[in-house]
């Protein structure tokens, strides 16, 4: 991984000069995962939002024995959604699908603003790009350069669910092995797991089967020493499935425990999230953050954006055994706080002594009774670096339609920026056939503007919601500090899944 001072570095680099260390190949590989189809669904941002035109998308099947099946170009030329089904490509086997965003222009960052969508019977899980093959030596250099064990935070083992990991395999055949750690509160559980696959294959790791002495209801913490692969940015998707094989799964997160990496002061870092009503909203944090002992708290606000409630939820150290959930439906229910009244929770977190970490990594939760959204998130600092005159662009999905309702979240973060009182923020929404609807609001600081889909869509005439979409959502403000959050829940299973926008 690059540590974040070093992401931090990069950024402020391109602000002075764009025409330094230039990106001209975005990339992201796609595992085929059984019972599912797959797709990709992005939104033409490299033209929305940097007016590049000319981007061309090379999308290539692999079998699985890591051989080329067969590659096709598509141009990336219009103000629209793109979805492209990957399941059926080809008449072969599929392992992985490599997608490839070429540009003459700079990207900026290899990583595209894709999300990876697997739909299976009464779900859909959705992800952000996750891995990739690195452009040259001197990115393997950087980004492999400094390694780090990768953490999953969905641990659950019981009677009709499990946690698996998925592994996959670079340009390069990988013949070696994982280390997995498992902590719960009695007890830590290592275990070797052998690979032996060809280039750009993949491994399902399911606990049950790996450690046959979890005991049912088993939660904890799980940390996994990869390889390192040559070429090759590697994260895993780990997550919940039931027995039926729905799943809800997100990418690793970094475990830093074992780098110390802080921000040159002790200041508190935090981050506002909207509040989904009739739906269960919980943050989760981790011991993965460098050596340190934070203090956590959870603050409720009104729609006015004027605090309700705190809590002291406990104080976090890092490396331990011990992680912190909070969820807010259990909080309020001792203080008959009416939740209609709630618009935004944040999570603070302040060092007990000594400075703060750089990362402080958690996951954000909504849950409607099935499986629960894993939403990856960290908090933010007042040492991140803003360009002057910086604006709010942020960007991201919603599946809805069918059996599918959604929220969106669109927050004005107090913790990002403080100095204002509102935000004037320009929503618009597309879909393949480009922009459906555009509505102005006002946000203010503190609190979110919460959206229903698919009932916005009511407003647009003949509009058909009678099969699941990706529709896309773009927020426009004229100072930085608007975030968005969605999550999208299956009406006859209740199992959720969601995301944090671009």
């Amino acid at each position: 991984m690059k540590t974040l001072k070093q992401v931090e570095a990069t950024r402020k680099t391109y602000h002075k000069d764009p025409t330094i260390n230039t990106i001209h190949r975005a990339s992201l590989l796609v595992p085929e995962i059984q019972d599912t189809t797959t797709e990709i669904s992005f939104l033409n941002h490299f033209l929305l939002k940097r007016q590049y035109s000319n981007i061309a998308c090379k999308i290539t099947a692999i079998d699985t024995n890591g051989k080329k099946i067969k590659s096709k170009l598509h141009k990336i030329d219009k103000p629209t959604v793109y979805n492209f089904p990957l399941s059926g490509m080809v008449s072969e086997s599929v392992s992985n699908y490599m997608v490839e965003f070429f540009s003459p222009d700079n990207l900026f960052i290899p990583f595209p603003a894709v999300m990876v969508n697997h739909h299976g019977k009464n779900f859909i899980n959705q992800v952000h790009a996750f891995n990739r093959v690195l452009n040259d030596v001197f990115e393997d250099e950087e980004i492999n350069s400094h390694q780090v064990k990768e953490a999953s935070i969905d641990l659950l083992v019981n009677e009709d669910t499990d946690t698996f990991l998925l592994f996959n395999a670079g340009p390069l055949p990988c013949k070696d092995y994982l280390e997995i750690e498992v902590t719960t509160p009695n007890q830590t559980i290592k275990q070797k797991s052998n690979i032996d696959l060809p280039r750009f294959g993949t491994k399902k790791i399911e606990f049950k089967k790996t450690f046959e002495q979890l005991e049912n209801g088993t939660s904890g913490i799980v940390k996994v020493k990869q390889p390192t692969q040559f070429l090759f940015y590697g994260r895993m998707l780990a997550g919940q499935i039931k027995n039926d094989g729905a799943f809800s799964a997100n990418h690793t997160y970094y475990d830093s425990s074992t780098s110390s990496e802080y921000w040159d002061d002790s200041s508190d870092s935090a981050r506002f999230y909207p509040y989904f009503p009739n739906l269960k909203n919980t943050v989760r944090l981790y011991p993965i953050l460098s050596p340190s002992e934070l203090q956590i708290k959870l603050n409720i606000f009104d729609r006015d954006g004027n605090g309700i409630k705190e809590y002291d939820i406990d104080s976090l150290s890092s490396p331990s055994a011990k992680f912190l959930e909070a969820n807010v439906e259990s909080l309020i229910s001792q203080d008959s706080i009416d939740i209609n009244t709630i618009s935004t929770f944040s999570i603070t977190a302040t060092p007990l002594s000594g400075k703060t970490p750089t990362r402080i990594g958690h996951q954000l939760s909504y849950g409607a009774g099935g499986l629960d959204t894993s939403i990856a998130v960290s908090l933010f600092n007042h040492n991140i670096y803003n360009p002057p005159n910086k604006k709010s662009f942020k960007w991201g999905q919603i599946i809805t339609g069918g059996q599918y309702n959604a929220y969106v979240g669109i927050v004005a973060d107090g913790a990002e920026n403080a100095k204002i009182d509102h935000q004037d923020a320009n929503v618009k929404f597309y879909d393949d056939t480009g922009l459906i609807l555009e509505k102005s609001v006002v946000i203010k600081n503190r609190t979110a503007n919460v959206l229903e889909f698919p009932k916005i869509l009511t407003s647009i005439n003949g509009y058909s919601t009678d099969k699941p979409k990706s529709i896309w959502c773009v927020v426009e403000g004229e100072q930085y500090g608007l975030n968005f959050f969605t999550a999208t829940w299956n009406n006859k299973s209740n199992h959720c899944s969601g995301d944090h926008g671009f």
